[in-house]
């Protein structure tokens, strides 16, 4: 009807014979000729990748597939032990938790770095940029998100890696640079070391390739998405949902609160 509100997308549509996928038909253009790193990097920047960039997609999908018996993994493992026809259950199980702690925390980082360095600024001072972001954390007295990591304490082999690649293939920018300038100043003002985490990485990477912060974490939950998968079929082969359950009720102490 003339003058109706229009609903817009510029992702897909489907039609009687063909369907289309940001101006691609997937089954003449896609299907058999991307690979799954390049639909992910022409779904989220509406372009596809150059051979650089696709690998560094490749990279920042697979990083988080698997990091063992996780608490996002064991929800999924004890979501299907209790509904076991409702995988997607268990899937959405292990992914509602990424969150500031775990998984989580490159959208945070990336919200840092892209706060701190608008996209677009002029060459800048990367170092004092660094000491103010620092600065303002420890007045506020809260961790800094991407840097420090519980289990890789004297550095996380998978942010080197990712930073390897974005050297490689080109990706690397003043996202990165900026981190790595947050990184020292952090570590020498608090005198113990501080290293960039995987997530830290994402979110270095992925704002140098162009993401609006709040995106960064796509690569956590596809890739988590899959190793939840993965740790759901390990429990319908051999389920350790059963000991897990029966070891929480084993050693379940109850102490009711005092009333006020």
């Amino acid at each position: 009807m003339d003058g109706q509100a229009k609903i817009v997308t510029g992702l897909g549509k489907a039609e009687l014979d063909r369907i289309l996928v940001r101006g691609y038909n997937l089954t003449e253009e896609i299907l058999g000729k991307m690979t799954f790193s390049q639909m992910t990097y022409l779904m989220l920047m509406g372009r596809l990748p150059t051979s650089g960039e696709s690998r560094m997609v490749d990279a920042l999908l697979n990083v988080l597939v698997e990091h063992g018996l996780v608490s996002g993994v064991i929800a999924a493992r004890l979501t299907v032990y209790t509904a076991p026809e409702a995988i997607q259950g268990a899937v959405a199980a292990a992914i509602l938790g990424a969150g500031s702690v775990h998984l989580g925390s490159s959208e945070w980082s990336a919200q840092m770095l892209q706060e701190a360095l608008p996209r677009g600024s002029k060459a800048a001072d990367l170092e004092a940029i660094a000491a103010s972001v620092v600065d303002e954390y420890g007045k506020k007295k809260k961790r800094i998100p991407g840097i420090g990591h519980r289990t890789h304490a004297e550095g996380d082999p998978r942010a080197d890696r990712l930073f390897e690649i974005a050297r490689e293939t080109e990706v690397y920018s003043t996202y990165c640079d900026l981190l790595q300038w947050i990184c020292k100043v952090a570590e020498a003002k608090r005198g113990r070391r501080l290293p960039i985490n995987v997530t830290g990485a994402i979110a270095a990477i992925s704002s140098d390739i162009g993401l609006h912060w709040q995106m960064s974490k796509a690569f956590a939950i596809i890739g988590r998405a899959l190793g939840a998968m993965a740790h759901i079929g390990e429990e319908f082969r051999n389920p350790i949902a059963p000991s897990i359950n029966t070891f929480i009720r084993s050693s379940l102490v109850y102490e009711p609160e005092m009333k006020s």
